[in-house]
């Protein structure tokens, strides 16, 4: 087990959860706009995706530590970033050409607003959640997982709902339509947190294994732009 963050250890499976993570989100990006209906209730598809996410950035942290975890963000944000701009971009030229360039425009003209969400939203809600995470592991000694996980869900999931969506996705539901989305994809992705949890479990446990790590963050920087070292 490793008590404090190792400096200069070589992990031979974070660059999948990187890779994992940063193709999840893009995924969602594109689906923002996507929304089903049950019955009075409206829930986005992207909603759905960001539950895999979150089961993937809290195994993460508990495995490899906070820093690890915001470096995966930054990283993910920086490729969002592009990926978004270069749709938008992409939308805006030449849109009378055909009818699938009209659509196109019609769909991401405002792709920026995902873009300015994904500036806010990501990098609180998951700092946010990597925090919960780690300072609980040090609190618990590492034991009861599915509080720390729960407790974790419960927040970073509001977090990013309340900061991403109103920017998001203003431009293409009025307010009370806003409201139910964000409480019934809240509440949806809470559900599928408590789901997902045996999962992670069984996951966490099996990484640090194959790792053979298992990181307590004692003595680090939380701060989130502190990129050099990990001491206070």
């Amino acid at each position: 087990m490793t008590q404090n963050y190792p400096t200069h250890s070589k992990f031979k499976y974070d660059s999948l959860f990187i890779s994992l993570s940063v193709t999840i989100m893009i995924t969602c990006d594109v689906l923002v706009y996507k929304t089903l209906d049950f019955y009075d209730f409206k829930i986005t598809f992207s909603g759905i995706l960001f539950s895999l996410y979150f089961l993937i950035s809290t195994i993460q942290t508990e495995v490899y530590g906070y820093r690890q975890g915001v470096k995966t963000v930054w990283i993910m944000v920086l490729c969002q970033s592009i990926f978004v701009m270069v749709i938008f971009v992409a939308s805006h030229m030449q849109p009378e050409n055909n009818q699938i360039s009209m659509n196109f425009k019609s769909l991401f003209g405002e792709f920026w607003r995902v873009m300015v969400g994904t500036w806010t939203s990501v990098p609180i809600s998951y700092f946010i959640n990597g925090f919960v995470i780690s300072s609980l592991k040090k609190v618990f000694l590492g034991r009861f997982f599915f509080i720390r996980y729960l407790i974790a869900s419960m927040t970073t999931q509001a977090a990013l709902l309340l900061s991403a969506y109103p920017i998001s996705l203003s431009s293409k539901y009025n307010f009370n339509e806003l409201i139910t989305i964000i409480t019934t994809t809240w509440s949806y992705k809470v559900v599928m947190s408590i789901i997902l949890l045996p999962i992670g479990i069984i996951l966490a446990d099996k990484v640090k294994k194959l790792e053979s790590a298992d990181v307590y963050d004692w003595g680090i920087s939380y701060n989130p732009f502190f990129l050099r070292g990990n001491k206070k």
